[in-house]
């Protein structure tokens, strides 16, 4: 692409003349760019040249849109607050903003009138937009007596617009002289409504019918369908935002409908925060670093020698490979290596449950991202250049796109075996004889979607030769697991494979699976040099493991006084092209088909489908969460019908303490959904709240009881060691650090346990050259590792340093303590050291091997230890949009003794924020095997806007006396009972439950004007 800078307007014209395309800020053209058009081949380059600046009511074109929000103008300046984000805006001019012809802006500016000074003359907007000729110099606008702008997007702010609406009115006394309606932005195009606009003139607003006024504007709205919304969605919206700021008028609602919980005395919490934390919170050993942008990531790694790697994806979503033919690729200049299947020495397949997934493709490729290919270059661009060379012949074959049609009779295969990956079947009591005498019964199938992590730091790494093996530096969840697989793949010794694989800019289960190892092993096996990889974010999308999208339909049953007879369960999967771990995820969901509540008669059923929908698996919340969403739905459900409180609901029908579970195995003690249920009872978050005129509100509660470690079939070990050396009691966890806390956790954790401070501590993690094999982290596992391997070695270690002090001082070890610092006196005053950590010398380790803990239950996969909480949500369902906005999030938790503060509620907040992305904006969606979401402009994580104002959240930290079992993993439980919590809010506020998630906006609004129509 060539950037070309002309000395003046003329010369600019002359170039664009020739084809090159005008550019300024350049944001709309990277905007472009991403959603797939081609880069042109020549630009000129002509902010430079145009009026910068506002005088009065006219702005230069090369004025960027910030200036212009913060200038005052009428509307203008308003409507700015929701187009981009501020630095998109400080780029971004207003003559591109034209320039581009869709823009979030056009309304406005249609309805302001505005008047375009060009190299051409002057031009009317509306008649640039149709013919657009000449660069923009400025634009003036005039303004009105009164106005009014909406802009509707994927998420609160920072998005593409689904449709913008403005509005300006011209008044003679109380009646409308002149009226300016304007809709566009997004896929709609920018134009006026003139047919509205004459109707409108000469009537009183205040005596305007509104419901007439909506139904015009909705007729004239042209929009079309796409992947994320309806054009009955558009027209609705549009007719509703124009209708509501014109006349004011909304219909009228109806009072809450969820009974209020009687008050309850709250259990004994800690409210967690900076502010209330008091000594107990610490600043995070690694945030200076991550805050500056100065942590060294994996992928951060560069050395002269370093060649970069590139991969090649498949070109069809389901095809077998005829032909794959490199020899252009190979012989490109810069070009260092090509590797194929024919590369692989060892296994051509890896998984951590089933090895089903190729490391490159021989054969067959089964989803659009699986690797065909990989090439190692001198650089980036002639990697890139080298992909499109390489030749392969596919043969397309049907596609599987669909759960229930991929295991229905005749379906095309995706593997050889067939579509069905495993099945969980469970039936208890006579289900059909207890719904035939229950009082009430409710039945709904649930949606869930296909959510991606989203992690900051997408898949990457590097790997070298070292000595006779590899070093393998990419970011994963377990090291000696990868290394085990890696062996497989390579033909290598295990002993001759080291893998560091942290610190993580997030995984979130996303880096649970190999990722891009293999085939950076491979690059640097034949080249010999160290290869570096790193997926940008739309390969990250098209390839990356997702959350399983679900469908479950769930029939539940109670008596007339609200107690629970039985349920029936029916869960279909999408595994994607491969299993990784989403035999787990299914085997969780149905290990919590009944919650935390007693349910005599079950009949439950999971099927996980293979299909051509690229690769579902490991995700925070790991089944749980989609299971609770369907669980405490029901629960609410039944309560209306029986005329119970929330609350009352479940406390009727909650577990004994100490009674089996759900598959009959034993639970550990500390039970606390009790304490979880008083918590939600004594919140003040049940009394009447202020929301805006057009918003209705409501709130909601949901339980979370969810099952931690591995379970009692897969192996659940751990080792862990400290020792003193070179100064530092040095913690050794083969752990992973990605951003909740490991490393905080372990040096709150160990100087308590000590006595030394925080900062004597030193963590040794994530590197199987130098940690020992601690598992994976996953399963919210980590907390108990981390506690337990700290109580087992801290009393050794502690003995072994007073003893050698002890030498050194010539006292006894009984007068002796370790102190922040070094070896103190026991009893002295002040804890000073006598002798400093770095003056006593090394000291050996002290090392323990030790198991998860696991019940005894080995017909299923079952777990032992258990996390509780209560979920409580405000929201303001939006009566124009169908929007949903949390007001107010609790939390309330339950997961024994807190290790360290920070750490522990950066993974409540944490996990109630991506909850709320799953429960109200986040879905990859997908058409005929392909991404339709490819990127961050339409996935829609929650940004600062659609974080709720309130976050509360607090710790129930207390163990049952004679409890050995300590903390348990903090983090899932904050995800599980997001999701129903605000969908009972919204079906307070609307008496109705959304089904799908994320909750569809048109769905949301469709049924509160059935409640206004009711």
């Amino acid at each position: 692409m060539k950037i070309l800078h002309p000395a003046s307007l003329t010369q600019a014209a002359e170039m664009m003349a020739e084809g090159a395309v005008p550019v300024a800020g350049g944001t709309a053209l990277q905007l472009q760019w991403s959603q797939g058009r081609a880069r042109p081949a020549v630009m000129a380059e002509v902010g430079s040249l145009l009026p910068r600046g506002i005088r009065g009511l006219t702005i230069g074109a090369a004025t960027p849109l910030e200036e212009i929000r913060r200038a005052g103008l009428p509307l203008l300046s308003e409507a700015l607050r929701d187009v981009a984000a501020p630095g998109i805006r400080r780029m971004g001019t207003l003559g591109g903003q034209i320039g581009f012809g869709a823009g979030c802006l056009m309304p406005a500016l249609l309805v302001l009138g505005a008047q375009l000074e060009t190299t051409e003359g002057p031009r009317a907007l509306a008649e640039y937009l149709a013919e657009p000729r000449g660069l923009i110099l400025s634009v003036a606008i005039r303004p009105a007596d009164r106005h009014g702008w909406r802009k509707t997007g994927l998420r609160a702010a920072f998005s593409p617009a689904i449709l913008t609406s403005a509005f300006a009115l011209k008044m003679k006394g109380s009646r409308i002289s002149m009226a300016h309606l304007a809709v566009g932005g997004g896929p709609v195009p920018p134009r006026r409504l003139a047919g509205t606009e004459a109707w409108l003139a000469g009537q009183d607003p205040a005596t305007l019918d509104p419901d007439a006024l909506r139904a015009r504007i909705e007729a004239e709205v042209q929009a079309p369908d796409c992947a994320f919304r309806s054009a009955r969605y558009r027209r609705r919206i549009a007719a509703n935002a124009l209708a509501f700021g014109i006349t004011g008028q909304l219909p009228a609602q109806p009072g809450r409908r969820t009974p209020i919980p009687a008050r309850a005395l709250p259990p004994q919490q800690t409210v967690l925060g900076r502010a209330s934390g008091g000594e107990r919170w610490q600043t995070r050993p690694d945030m200076p670093a991550k805050v500056r942008g100065q942590m060294p990531y994996l992928t951060d790694h560069r050395a002269p020698d370093m060649l970069v790697g590139r991969i090649l994806r498949a070109a069809h979503p389901h095809a077998e490979i005829l032909s794959i033919d490199t020899t252009e690729a190979e012989a490109l200049a810069g070009v260092e290596a090509v590797v194929t299947h024919r590369d692989i020495p060892g296994l051509n397949a890896f998984g951590i449950v089933f090895q089903d997934q190729p490391a490159l493709c021989a054969d067959k490729v089964r989803h659009i991202g699986d690797m065909v290919a990989a090439v190692a270059a001198r650089d980036a661009a002639t990697a890139e250049a080298a992909l499109a060379l390489i030749r392969v012949a596919y043969r397309p074959l049907p596609l599987v796109t669909d759960m229930a049609a991929a295991l229905a009779p005749g379906a095309a295969k995706v593997h050889a075996g067939g579509n069905l990956v495993s099945e969980v079947v469970l039936e208890r009591g006579d289900a059909e004889a207890a719904f035939a005498t229950a009082a009430h019964v409710v039945e709904a199938t649930y949606t869930t979607p296909r959510q991606m992590h989203g992690f900051m730091e997408t898949e990457g790494g590097w790997i070298a030769p070292e000595g006779d093996g590899l070093l393998v530096c990419v970011g994963g969840q377990h090291g000696a697991r990868d290394r085990l697989q890696l062996s497989r793949i390579l033909a290598l010794p295990e002993a001759k494979i080291r893998v560091i694989t942290s610190p993580i800019g997030g995984g979130f289960g996303g880096k649970d699976e190999l990722t891009v190892q293999p085939a950076l092993a491979l690059l640097a096996l034949k080249t010999g040099r160290p290869v570096r990889l790193q997926l940008s974010r739309a390969e990250s999308t098209r390839a990356g493991i997702k959350r399983n999208p679900m469908t479950i339909r769930m029939r539940t049953a109670c008596d007339g006084e609200g107690l629970l007879l039985a349920q029936e369960v029916a869960l279909l999967a999408d595994s994607g092209a491969y299993a990784s771990l989403s035999p787990g995820v299914m085997e969780t969901a149905m290990e919590h088909c009944a919650g935390p509540y007693v349910i005599p008669n079950i009949r439950t059923r999971g099927r996980l489908a293979y299909t051509n929908n690229g690769i579902g698996g490991a995700f925070r919340g790991f089944g749980c969460n989609q299971m609770t969403y369907a669980v405490e739905c029901q629960i609410d459900r039944l309560a209306a019908k029986a005329g119970l409180d929330p609350a009352a609901m479940r406390r009727r029908n909650l577990r004994v303490p100490g009674s089996p579970g759900y598959l009959g195995q034993a639970v550990g003690p500390s039970e606390r959904l009790h304490e979880m249920l008083d918590a939600a009872q004594a919140s003040a978050i049940w009394a009447p709240f202020e929301v805006a005129p057009e918003e209705i509100p409501g709130t909601g509660m949901a339980l979370t009881y969810q099952g931690t470690g591995l379970g009692t079939i897969p192996e659940d070990e751990a080792r862990f060691a400290l020792r003193l050396k070179d100064g530092k009691v040095q913690a050794l966890c083969g752990l992973d650090e990605m951003g909740q806390g490991l490393v905080a956790s372990l040096h709150a954790a160990v100087a308590e346990r000590l006595g030394c401070a925080r900062s004597d501590v030193e963590v040794i993690f994530g590197d199987t050259g130098a940690a020992p094999d601690s598992g994976s982290t996953t399963a919210a596992r980590g907390g108990y590792v981390v506690w337990k391997g700290v109580s087992e070695t801290a009393p050794g270690l502690s003995a072994r340093l007073l003893g050698q002090a002890a030498q050194r001082l010539g006292h006894a070890v009984e007068s002796l303590c370790i102190v922040p610092g070094g070896i103190g006196a026991r009893g002295a005053n002040a804890p000073a050291p006598l002798l400093r950590f770095a003056d006593l010398g090394d000291v050996t380790a002290e090392e323990a091997h030790y198991a998860f803990p696991k019940s005894d239950y080995f017909k299923g996969n079952a777990r032992f230890l258990f996390t509780y909480g209560a979920t409580l949500a405000r929201v303001a369902v939006n009566r124009i949009t169908g929007a949903v906005r949390l007001v107010r999030l609790e939390f309330h938790s339950a997961a024994g003794p807190v290790i360290d503060m920070a750490s522990y509620l950066g993974q409540m907040e944490g996990a109630l924020i991506q909850g709320a992305g799953f429960t109200l904006s986040e879905d990859i969606l997908m058409r005929d095997g392909q991404m339709v979401t490819k990127n961050f402009d339409t996935y829609a994580m929650p940004g600062v806007r659609d974080v709720p104002g309130e976050m509360h959240v607090t710790a129930h930290e207390t163990l049952d006396p004679g409890d050995p079992f300590g903390p348990r993993g903090a983090g899932e439980i904050g995800f599980s009972s997001i999701t129903p919590a605000i969908a009972n809010a919204v079906a307070d506020a609307t008496g109705r439950w959304p089904a799908t998630a994320p909750f569809p906006p048109e769905e949301i609004l469709a049924m509160s004007e059935a409640e206004s129509a009711a």
